[in-house]
């Protein structure tokens, strides 16, 4: 299919933003790209080191834009992504206007798709090229990238995504955790249950009585059988829980059919969804009702925006998913903000260190949340301005390892 057009729409930031790069070319024709580069990094959160890809994007009068792959954890093998992005898709892009270049990643994207397929790394290692391009095209433009027609939202809600498994601690160890989210008015939580998920669920009971006013939610990693996934959807439900997500992989449509038609609380999926059409496969198949695309996984800003409105006329609850640095939160924060009915976006709080590291200014830290909510950028491109010495540094300590 062809990519839908996601068209920059100039906005007038409250200040001047500061340039990636400066260039003292005068010529008015067209920019082209003048280079695609891959960027694994490894850089610390607040309880681990962590891999990540980033791409960067040059255009031939000298503007920068950044794209990233979703890391899911670290375990996305940066320099895999990073074979894609050199052998698949920057050769038809170079050299192109930014323009061109997207509608010829489009077609590249459908013609390998039967010999590369397009999910995880094709998907993943795609996503953050288009971002990359879609920020330089933005940024030479001066405008937000935001779609032509305007922003439904300027803050979005977040719920709080919590990397430590329940089993981990006791509810009160939780709580603690959660604290600095639950004084700025965060009033959704996302647990993840690990595989010791009997441990899980005691300590989620007293959660829940510790929190009585807080919506959860629970992620269960697709680590579940469907029996295991059955039991615990009915204790779930007796707790209130808002939705079960990915109890099993998202390849198992059968197993995921079986699992929503018993399952009392709904039943989640987005983040190992890896087009619109993988998402309408699913959903034809399994009574999923929340949908969580992400930019830097199923192809780009335009997948996730169309997957996003897709998944809103099928009546689902759809919710952006996000892991990784300020370029993904950026980008799944700019889908979000012009859709209507999407109100709401994951704030993976155990990475917060690495986002202010990576985009000081960006206002993606835990303090500029108010009253649960964080404003939308509004300035040229992702409206981020990246700390190249911190990526630098975060490329070099990969390479090292």
């Amino acid at each position: 299919m062809t990519l839908p057009t996601f068209t920059p729409t100039a906005t007038t930031p409250t200040s001047t933003p500061t340039p990636t790069s400066t260039s003292t070319s005068t010529s008015t024709s067209t920019p082209t790209i003048a280079s695609i580069t891959p960027y694994p990094l490894r850089l610390r959160t607040d309880y681990a080191e962590m891999t990540l890809f980033l791409v960067r994007v040059e255009t031939s009068d000298g503007v920068v834009g950044w794209g990233e792959s979703c890391d899911s954890f670290g375990i996305s093998y940066p320099t895999v992504l990073a074979r894609f992005v050199e052998d698949v898709w920057a050769p038809v892009a170079v050299d192109m206007s930014s323009a061109a270049a997207l509608n010829a990643l489009g077609t590249k994207r459908r013609a390998v798709a039967r010999t590369l397929g397009f999910s995880h790394s094709a998907a993943q290692s795609l996503s953050a090229v288009d971002i990359a391009i879609r920020d330089a095209q933005a940024r030479t433009a001066s405008v937000s990238l935001s779609p032509a027609e305007g922003r439904a939202s300027d803050r979005l809600r977040v719920y709080a995504g919590n990397s430590h498994f329940l089993e981990s601690r006791d509810a009160g160890g939780h709580v603690e955790l959660l604290a600095p989210l639950l004084e700025r008015g965060v009033s959704l939580v996302k647990m993840r249950i690990g595989p010791d998920w009997r441990t899980a669920m005691r300590v989620l009971t007293d959660l829940r009585a510790d929190l009585p006013d807080i919506d959860l939610m629970v992620d269960g990693s697709e680590l579940f059988s469907v029996a295991e996934s059955l039991e615990m959807a009915a204790r779930l439900s007796d707790l209130r829980i808002s939705w079960f997500e990915e109890p099993v992989s998202a390849a198992r449509l059968p197993a995921i059919t079986r699992i929503a038609a018993a399952s009392p609380v709904p039943i989640a999926y987005g983040e190992h969804l890896f087009s619109t059409e993988h998402m309408l496969d699913t959903m034809d198949a399994a009574a999923i009702s929340v949908v969580q695309p992400d930019a830097s996984i199923c192809g780009g800003m335009a997948e996730a925006d169309l997957m996003a409105r897709t998944a809103l006329g099928r009546g689902a609850r759809v919710v952006m998913h996000t892991h990784g640095s300020p370029v993904t939160f950026a980008a799944n924060a700019l889908v979000a903000s012009a859709i209507p009915g999407i109100d709401l976006i994951e704030y993976p709080f155990h990475l917060s260190p690495m986002l202010e590291r990576v985009a000081p200014g960006a206002g993606f830290d835990v303090a500029s949340i108010v009253d649960g909510s964080i404003a939308v950028p509004t300035a040229p491109g992702l409206g981020i301005d990246v700390d190249v010495d911190v990526v630098e540094a975060g490329r070099r300590a990969f390479l090292d390892s």
